[in-house]
């Protein structure tokens, strides 16, 4: 069986850097259909014949009212799709209700829900005995001071439904609690940012030390049937926004293995049993533990460096998850290359006036990948404002991690050259 023929409906298609995404998915012969808003660039699609169609819905933030929005468009445009699925975070409880709906294939509502709420993560994971950070809703100032003095130092403030690390800050003292606050709730007020427009609470939980992983899982009627595992680098703390990370992974391998284990029995114990997962933890002084799990394919190039590096198309993976097809997945033995992905940070608050780049001569499967994620002449903001402004994202593959870290910095030697401004910055989280 293959996915060749099948009407797929791409419900929120996110940013346009995930395009490449849904060619992929035409090239596996499925007919797709997208949802979205009014006005989304994914619109383009029909005209350019990846997608067959394109339906308007309103979207709320809400995944029951959402869900129904989706329902009642595809009624109206008769489409009877074979699978539903997303690569976009929020709109993966979306899916899994239009799932359920429709009866096709698809993870349980309440096993989504709980992998979406970082709170409800916490508290499905000591329920199942699994080892997982304290953790507390906080919905205001007091209440943070409260969880705080239960809870102890160092912590993360963070919100209940996010991504990509937006509103994540470290906190190491009782001083420093109404600063964090108003940079976390300042963080995550804009729609541009997230989209938060049904609400989000904030979390109090104890800090992780240790090495953070992607682990990321293709799972088959409960089972896992492929994992691959990337190492990230350490964070721009007190935020915890990415700054790279390489593939495969050269710590401890016991380690890992054991992070791989709690990331599987995790999934499990919550009822994930079909598809592509990627779930975040780290390797702490006391052991694995989870950071968060997804109940999607991981974002950025994250399937291109599995591709790349062990042979696995993770979206033609997820397709078949959606779609009830058996995964026939033939990874490489051994690494069939390193990736090393660099993020890069505006380094102050001001105008971005350059943003080099050096050449390099990749000799791996991916090459050299430079997504840019800012323009010259625009206003950036610096570590002096917490969360700093990302310029761009370097992808570089080698056939030795030795090899892929030397072009990585190769092409990264000129920093990104930007003119301060006098007195800028939000202040520090303390």
């Amino acid at each position: 069986m293959s996915p060749d023929g099948a009407t797929v409906v791409i419900v929120g298609a996110g940013y346009p850097g995930k395009r490449r995404i849904y060619e992929r998915i035409a090239e596996l012969g499925v007919r797709i259909v997208v949802a979205e808003e009014a006005g989304h660039w994914s619109q383009q699609l029909v005209s350019d014949a990846v997608a067959a169609e394109w339906l308007e819905v309103e979207v709320t933030g809400t995944p029951d009212t959402d869900a129904a929005a989706v329902l009642d468009a595809l009624a109206d445009a008769g489409v009877r799709p074979d699978g539903v699925l997303t690569f976009w975070e929020f709109s993966v409880p979306v899916v899994a209700r239009v799932a359920a709906a429709l009866g096709v294939p698809g993870n349980p509502v309440e096993a989504v829900d709980a992998a979406r709420s970082k709170l409800r993560t916490r508290q499905v994971s000591e329920h199942m005995g699994l080892p997982t950070p304290k953790s507390q809703r906080v919905r205001s100032l007091d209440e943070l001071y409260a969880a705080a003095s239960e809870i102890g130092f160092p912590a993360v403030v963070k919100p209940e439904f996010g991504a990509s690390a937006v509103g994540c800050v470290r906190v190491d003292s009782t001083a420093s609690l109404s600063g964090v606050y108003a940079i976390v709730r300042r963080s995550i007020a804009g729609e541009e940012v997230m989209d938060f427009r049904a609400g989000n609470d904030l979390l109090f939980e104890e800090y992780l030390d240790g090495v953070e992983f992607d682990v990321d899982l293709v799972m088959q009627d409960g089972e896992p049937v492929f994992s691959s595992v990337s190492q990230n680098w350490p964070t721009a703390e007190p935020s915890f926004q990415e700054t790279g990370l390489h593939c495969p992974p050269d710590h401890n391998a016991r380690a890992v293995r054991r992070l791989v284990e709690l990331s599987v029995n995790t999934v499990q114990g919550f009822g994930l049993h079909r598809g592509v997962l990627h779930v975040e933890g780290k390797c702490t002084t006391q052991g694995p533990r989870i950071v968060e799990v997804n109940a999607r394919m991981g974002g950025g190039r994250i399937h291109e460096y599995v591709e790349a590096v062990w042979g696995v198309d993770l979206i033609e993976a997820h397709v078949h998850g959606a779609l009830g097809l058996p995964q026939r997945l033939t990874p490489s033995r051994k690494p069939r290359c390193a990736i090393v992905n660099a993020l890069v940070y505006a380094s102050a608050t001001g105008r971005l006036a350059a943003l080099p780049f050096g050449t390099s001569t990749p000799d791996g499967r991916l090459g050299l990948e430079i997504d840019l994620e800012a323009s010259v002449g625009q206003m950036v903001s610096g570590p002096e404002d917490v969360f700093s402004t990302l310029l761009a994202d370097v992808s570089v593959s080698a056939k030795s991690l030795r090899r892929a870290r030397s072009l990585a910095a190769e092409a990264l030697r000129e920093p990104p050259v930007i003119i301060p401004l006098a007195g800028a910055g939000l202040g520090s989280a303390g």
